[in-house]
């Protein structure tokens, strides 16, 4: 009796066909979910970035704000000068300097966007003046240089030890007797104060158009602006008055009370298949970009507490 032999069925073309395309869907349907999940992780993580950008800007420029006029408001006189570091003259008390919206070619600076300056005592570098240690006309003594490394074109003030006036200059020597690049009014002398100036500014820089960022510089011991945040789209100032008006221009320095701060940031990068919606109050603007990146807007409504004093 023969033996019968066994039989090895395997799958047929179609099966392999069928099997192979139920796989693709299911893959396709993994993949898509996973790579859906990851393009909102790395939104939501991008988005996290720029939020805490845009804090930690807004708080160094609300730092420096709160301490605006800080004895410098002491100072009566309207002062012209370079103010904003831009080439041209401006003329101002030495407390905070008005908005102002910039629109010139070439400046590196982002169109209608608003450059702030900022102007105190520097917290570091101010002592009293001791005995034989004098100023007035426009000299004053050399030791006194010590009062933040008073070298030629850095900025100082000195203030009456009643607070009756204050002095606003720029040193214009490095050796010996400082020379001032204006006549003292008052004559200062032994417990009378003297401060290095600072003259601190903020702005977006564009040089880079894909990534602007916000900078700051201190014109008052000569040093070079620095960037502070990263992707900062748009930067905005109003100013709150003694009155409890609200203005953009055109008022007394010494009359402020509060600045409104208004800082858009952005993603670093733009969103595959998003066109931002929005348009931003920021104040006097609105901002409508229609690109593809995601923002954060932040406001902030700062006291200064040393103006009017």
């Amino acid at each position: 009796m023969k033996g019968k032999k066994a039989k090895n069925k395997g799958f047929t073309l179609v099966e392999l066909l069928v099997a192979m395309a139920i796989a693709t869907v299911i893959l396709t349907a993994i993949f898509s979910t996973f790579k859906s999940q990851q393009d909102s992780y790395l939104v939501q993580n991008q988005l996290a970035m720029t939020q805490q950008t845009v804090r930690g800007a807004m708080q160094l420029i609300s730092r420096d704000i709160q301490m605006a006029g800080y004895y410098t408001n002491f100072e009566t006189s309207i002062i012209t000068m370079d103010w904003d570091d831009m080439g041209a003259n401006e003329s101002m008390h030495p407390i905070i300097y008005a908005r102002n919206n910039i629109s010139a070619a070439g400046d590196d600076i982002k169109d209608n966007t608003d450059l702030v300056v900022i102007v105190k005592a520097s917290m570091e570098n101010g002592r009293q003046l001791a005995s034989g240690e004098a100023a007035s006309g426009s000299t004053a003594s050399s030791t006194l240089r010590n009062a933040g490394n008073l070298t030629q074109d850095k900025y100082a003030l000195l203030v009456k030890n009643d607070l009756s006036r204050a002095e606003f200059f720029r040193v214009t020597n490095s050796t010996g007797m400082i020379n001032l690049s204006k006549s003292l009014v008052e004559s200062y002398t032994e417990d009378d104060w003297i401060f290095r100036a600072d003259i601190i500014i903020y702005y977006v820089d564009d040089a880079d158009p894909e990534h602007p960022n916000l900078m700051r510089q201190n014109l008052g011991n000569n040093e070079q602006a620095q960037v502070m945040a990263e992707d900062i789209d748009d930067l905005q100032f109003r100013y709150v008055l003694d009155d409890g008006s609200e203005v953009d221009s055109g008022f007394d320095e010494r009359d402020v009370r509060a600045v409104e701060i208004y800082l858009l940031g952005r993603t670093r990068n733009t969103i595959r298949g998003y066109t931002d919606p929005n348009t931003y109050n920021m104040g006097g603007m609105n901002v409508t970009p229609g690109d593809g990146y995601r923002r954060r807007l932040l406001k902030a409504l700062i006291k200064t507490r040393n103006i009017g004093l």
